[in-house]
């Protein structure tokens, strides 16, 4: 299909996007797949919740892609392909996205995945009290209209150049929802995942889910791939420790990886020669954040803001963030050298990137002067939390390296470490937290870093509160020219280090791990994960 936003997309660059990827090498023979089975799958997480809407995550995200279908969806060369839409259009300003709908097209529930569906699930995003991150990215939406049961359009206040890679993978991408079963049971079924509330159109449908434990997903039937998904049945397991997991894999317990942890990758492979390690272009941001401001009155989200007691001082920030930090040396302990040292908040291998290493040089005098000036010395040492989370243990490692490093600079670090799911509550429902250590979205483009960073997003971590950067980001995707759009992104990224308002520290190398029996998978970094093309050679 070449419609006119495949071809717009290829003038945006969008092949260039996702940077180098691997497919399984199964998938090139002529091997007819075989049907059944039960792949098994690893977490280092727990899942949230199952609201996709709402649910912060990668852990739902991969299960949101699979039990539910969108309109569009991102090959690992940066081309659309239609998903629940076979086809769409732009108009000639650019300000109106027609898409034509699938005909048989069905949710789990057996109702229809028409115009009207659509519709309700974009409007329930953009709705405030719904509360999704993803509602920053649908701003230059004027309305969503049903044209026909199998056309519906949305209209935009002014062109958005990323609509499309908002579709298809801002996060989970347009999730749609059942209308029907959304309006039947409540918020709390669906984040409890009850599996009649959780109802999608994807190829998997959910059977059960214990938090904290395991998930299981059973191929629908009714699928609009005929054929497909190979798969009866797919078993998610949580294991948080990676050398737990390592021992699962060795066993032939586990078939797959979702995410592994970089710095136990050569173990694995050693153990494992037979192993498929899957990996791409860093992609993903790894930061130290800082929190700039906190609510006036103590409650969390509240409007009424002041700057944290320590980080609020744009001083402190670079003392630590820019002159205090080696991310080389970070680099070299916590990833054994296999990562791009970065102190540009969108990472190496994204489009638009610009090396900004040299702002940041390691400068152990000049972060001990600035702190100074702020107040802090040997007679009043400043002390903060670094807090980690147990998903990678490479966040662990690279804790320990700053708070060794502060020590260098006469600054007492804590470290404090918890779950993912404790670290997203704390500081995605802004909590008191000082800093902490992650590796964030995988960014397809700058803007997608937006619901991440600009002032008003709910799930903006350091509460920075500047709505320069939301202008930024307004200009950088209105504009359509690929070449005034990467000095709009120069821009925005020299701003944000200049201010200190994201702490990037490198870029954050991701790996899955297959058996070798795992065919037809096709790795497309942490954008895409999707099972129904999956078999099982076994």
């Amino acid at each position: 299909m070449r419609t006119r936003h495949a071809l717009i997309g290829l003038l945006l660059g969008t092949t260039a996007l996702l940077g180098s990827t691997l497919v399984l090498p199964s998938t090139s023979t002529a091997a007819e797949p075989k049907r059944g089975g039960t792949l098994r799958v690893a977490y280092g997480n727990s899942i949230a919740h199952l609201d996709f809407h709402t649910a912060p995550g990668y852990e739902m995200m991969w299960v949101a892609m699979n039990v539910g279908c969108g309109l569009v969806n991102i090959t690992p060369d940066g081309k659309f392909v239609g998903d629940a839409a076979e086809s769409w259009e732009a108009s000639q300003d650019n300000k109106t996205y027609t898409f034509k709908l699938r005909k048989g097209v069905i949710f789990h529930d057996g109702t229809p995945v028409d115009a009207q569906a659509v519709k309700f699930s974009i409007d329930r995003l953009m709705d405030p009290a719904t509360k999704s991150g993803m509602r920053s990215f649908y701003s230059s939406v004027r309305a969503v209209e049903v044209v026909d049961p199998q056309t519906v359009q949305i209209q935009l206040k002014e062109p958005y150049a990323f609509l499309l890679h908002m579709l298809a993978a801002y996060r989970t991408g347009l999730v749609i929802y059942s209308p029907t079963a959304t309006q039947k049971y409540s918020l709390d079924d669906r984040k409890r995942g009850k599996p009649e509330a959780v109802v999608g159109c994807g190829p998997f449908k959910l059977v059960e889910w214990v938090k904290g434990s395991h998930l299981v997903m059973d191929k629908f039937d009714k699928y609009y791939k005929q054929g497909q998904p190979y798969l009866d049945r797919v078993h998610i397991r949580v294991i948080k420790d990676p050398v737990t997991q390592m021992a699962a894999f060795k066993a032939g317990e586990i078939d797959f990886i979702a995410s592994f942890s970089p710095e136990h990758v050569s173990t694995l492979k050693a153990q494992n020669p037979n192993a498929q390690i899957l990996t791409g272009k860093e992609t993903t941001p790894l930061k130290v954040a800082m929190k700039v401001t906190v609510p006036k009155d103590g409650k969390p989200m509240s409007k009424e803001r002041v700057p944290h007691p320590k980080f609020g001082d744009l001083r402190v920030r670079k003392a630590l963030g820019c002159y205090g930090m080696d991310r080389k040396e970070i680099v070299k302990i916590a990833f054994k050298g296999e990562a791009t040292p970065w102190a540009g908040m969108i990472p190496p291998g994204t489009m638009d990137t610009v090396d900004v290493n040299d702002k940041c040089p390691y400068d152990p005098a000049k972060a001990k002067a600035l702190l100074a000036e702020a107040g802090y010395g040997p007679s009043n040492p400043l002390t903060f939390q670094i807090m980690a989370n147990t998903e990678k243990s490479v966040f662990n490692v690279i804790a320990t390296v700053v708070k060794e490093q502060m020590a260098r600079i006469g600054v007492n670090a804590n470290i404090l470490v918890t779950d993912k799911v404790t670290w997203m509550n704390t500081t995605l429902q802004d909590a008191p937290w000082d800093m902490f250590v992650e590796d964030l979205l995988s960014l397809l483009t700058p803007d997608s870093n937006g619901y991440l960073s600009n002032s008003s997003s709910s799930w903006a971590q350091e509460r920075h509160g500047d709505t320069r950067v939301d202008e930024i980001y307004a200009r950088y995707a209105r504009e359509t020219d690929p070449a005034k759009r990467k000095v709009i992104a120069a821009e925005l990224q020299n701003f944000m280090l200049d201010n200190m308002y994201w702490n990037n520290v490198s870029g954050s190398p991701f790996y899955q791990v297959a058996q070798p029996w795992m065919k037809g998978y096709t790795y497309n970094a942490e954008f895409e994960v999707h099972y129904h093309t999956v078999w099982l050679d076994k």
